[in-house]
């Protein structure tokens, strides 16, 4: 008996849930249209704020290889490309080092090894000896010139200090006006989402502030004493 009377009201538990859940959606229906003028609201709000506010920014490309070396027999040495392997994962750490982003500060006309390093990314492709350098500024020129310099410096740093000649430019950067940022869709999208999220968040909150017992169906349920009659709307 105990456990057929707990079956039944996690029955009646789970039953309710669900009726409150439907009737969650039930209130957020009600205020679709409000959820699709804040949508379209907050997705123009995005796409012209981020085309008018926010100021575009290009990126430039270099990318460096570290030269394996030739055996006798012509094929390439193995120690010497194990030895790269190596040096890759030191290289993408040494390129962005104070020494190295000073030198390029002064090339460019930037204040601080700092100010360039901010500015500054590098990559290595996996399981090459390839890493690329890009720079990202508002101005394209200046973006093509850090990364240019950030490499010429490095393998001159390289070659001086450490006696490193088997540094090669794969692709010096270019000169390039196409902007790479901002991302008009991705801020459009992200800004609708945000509507959409405070639509139905509004509506939500109605939904549970919202006390009023409107039908004989919720009078019972929530009253727990059955209805015997219903006075009708005039």
């Amino acid at each position: 008996m105990v456990n057929s009377r707990m079956d039944r009201t996690q029955n009646d538990v789970r039953e309710m849930e669900e009726i409150d859940l439907l009737e969650l959606f039930r209130a957020i229906l009600k205020h679709i249209k409000l959820i699709i003028v804040l949508c379209i609201l907050f997705g123009v709000g995005g796409f012209f704020g981020t085309k008018l506010l926010i100021a575009p920014t290009y990126t430039a490309s270099t990318s460096i290889y570290l030269t394996p070396q030739i055996s006798e027999s012509g094929s390439l040495d193995y120690n010497s490309q194990m030895a790269n392997s190596k040096l890759v994962t030191n290289a993408v750490n040494l390129l962005t080092q104070n020494n190295i982003m000073s030198e390029v500060a002064k090339d460019v006309g930037l204040e601080s090894a700092d100010s360039v390093k901010k500015l500054v990314s590098v990559t290595n492709e996996s399981n090459t000896e390839i890493i690329t350098i890009s720079a990202t500024t508002t101005d394209p020129k200046l973006s093509k010139d850090i990364a240019n310099d950030t490499v010429s410096t490095f393998i001159r740093t390289m070659q001086k200090n450490l006696n490193v000649r088997n540094i090669e430019v794969v692709d010096k950067a270019k000169l390039s006006y196409v902007p790479s940022g901002p991302n008009v869709k991705k801020n459009t999208l992200l800004a609708t989402m945000v509507g959409f999220v405070l639509g139905c968040g509004y509506a939500t909150l109605r939904f549970l502030f919202d006390n009023r017992l409107r039908t004989k169906e919720e009078a019972e349920k929530y009253l727990g004493i059955p209805v015997f009659c219903e006075i009708p709307e005039l």
